[in-house]
């Protein structure tokens, strides 16, 4: 299960585009909690402190929202974050708040496992999807889905249907996508006795 990990917060106050505006020169940056049967709560957290955590831990997973003043943390899924187009800095969050005995969908990387041996046999590896759609308990999330390529010869491939999910997890992402693919070497000019394009041009 992937850990949940830290993040600090506090409520704030709906306002106008103004009063955001203020927060964001001030160093926080806007959000919101909303859940299954919940009504939507404004928050704020501060900039350093989120990008430590997201640089530490990633954006996938389960965190654990802490708001000042309030006694529990909160459980919550980061479902959406927003960037500024040209900077790239965060600018809004998304938080959604889970039951912990509720089924939750998420998207969990793709792990692969066993390169080395697939380069000893020649192989060069073209990869395809990264990430897959799962369905579980939020104490069954995984931190990623293991893809062991070892015994992979060249020509040979996996696709998400391939892949084993750990107990008490689904993966409901189209079982045809690609995950790698292993490609045979190119053979060089020399190999295939063909003339490059500076040798046809020195003759």
């Amino acid at each position: 299960m992937a850990l949940a990990q830290s993040i600090k917060g506090q409520r704030r106050e709906l306002g106008t585009k103004g009063k955001l505006n203020q927060l964001k020169k001030r160093g926080y940056i806007p959000g919101i909690v909303y859940g299954k049967n919940q009504e939507p709560v404004p928050i704020v957290v501060e900039a350093g402190h989120l990008q430590k955590v997201f640089h530490t831990y990633g954006v996938r997973g389960l965190f654990s929202l802490e708001l000042e003043g309030e006694a529990k943390p909160i459980t919550v899924l980061l479902r959406e974050v927003q960037k500024n187009p040209v900077k790239q800095n965060i600018t809004h969050l998304d938080f959604f708040a889970i039951d912990l005995t509720e089924e939750i969908t998420s998207e969990v990387p793709i792990y692969i496992e066993g390169e080395e041996a697939v380069l000893k046999k020649g192989g060069i590896l073209q990869l395809g999807v990264k990430e897959v759609e799962i369905e579980c308990l939020p104490e069954n999330l995984p931190e990623h889905i293991v893809c062991d390529i070892s015994s992979l010869e060249i020509g040979d491939h996996l696709t998400v249907g391939d892949l084993k999910a750990p107990e008490g997890v689904r993966i409901i992402s189209d079982p045809e996508s690609i995950v790698v693919t292993i490609l045979a070497p190119k053979k060089t000019d020399e190999e295939t006795g063909e003339e490059t394009e500076a040798e046809a041009a020195t003759e």
